[in-house]
């Protein structure tokens, strides 16, 4: 049976609108759970950074609580040592133990100054934190309505990809096995782009300038032509 290359042309020219389309969709799927995943590691990325203040303010906390259990230990050391000055019976003894009660006011004065640059600190983490929670909240809803969009627009997609590729089939049935095989060998190694016109005699391909005979041979619609630059099927449109 001879082959209908005219007629096969146009069938692989409709095939590939709606291959086209297919591919698009198939992007758009693919994209989605990606697009997720970027979503999903820029918010994670910000709960770090709440999590680290939080973390930051804790260690805080914990370097106040050792300067205060510090200053209450020297505050009890100049207890006693006042204590000590009423039972000394010398001057030497006393003077000695007035100097001692002098330097541990000095390292107190030290560590109350330690205290209010940490309690300074803290309260600009905690101011911090605030804002990073709040902000955190906003970006946790707006993530929730992006990834509901998200996969809304998937379900329609793949109802519109299931009825496509329902029309596909019905169409590909009508191409010749042999030319389908080769038009769809060429749809894979050329992205979703497998056949394509000739205008101003340049491929629209690759938008090289063709032979004059390969031109000719393309519109006698006698065999199937591919541009030798890039290989895929040309047709010159009615």
């Amino acid at each position: 049976m001879e082959i209908n290359f005219e007629e096969q042309v146009k069938l692989l020219v409709e095939l590939q609108g709606l291959d086209a389309q297919i591919f698009r969709l198939q992007d758009e799927l693919d994209f989605i759970p990606e697009k997720i995943s970027q979503m999903d590691e820029a918010f994670n990325e910000k709960a770090a950074n709440l999590k680290r203040l939080e973390d930051n303010v804790k260690m805080l906390q914990v370097k106040r609580n050792e300067k205060e259990v510090d200053l209450q230990t020297k505050e009890n050391t100049i207890k006693k040592y006042t204590s000590q000055m009423y039972q000394v019976k010398t001057n030497k003894e006393y003077t000695a133990l007035q100097e001692e009660i002098g330097r541990v006011k000095a390292d107190n004065s030290i560590i109350e100054e330690d205290i209010i640059k940490i309690l300074d600190q803290i309260d600009a983490e905690n101011s911090q934190m605030v804002k990073e929670r709040d902000f955190l909240k906003k970006e946790e809803v707006v993530l929730g309505e992006e990834k509901k969009r998200l996969n809304e627009d998937g379900v329609r997609a793949k109802a519109e990809l299931e009825k496509l590729n329902g029309q596909r089939a019905e169409l590909a049935v009508k191409v010749e096995k042999a030319i389908l095989a080769k038009y769809d060998r060429i749809l894979k190694n050329k992205v979703g782009l497998a056949v394509v016109p000739v205008m101003n005699d340049s491929c629209q391909g690759c938008y090289r300038i063709l032979p004059p005979q390969v031109v000719n041979e393309v519109r006698m619609k006698s065999a199937l032509i591919l541009c030798d630059s890039c290989a895929r099927i040309l047709y010159i449109e009615e």
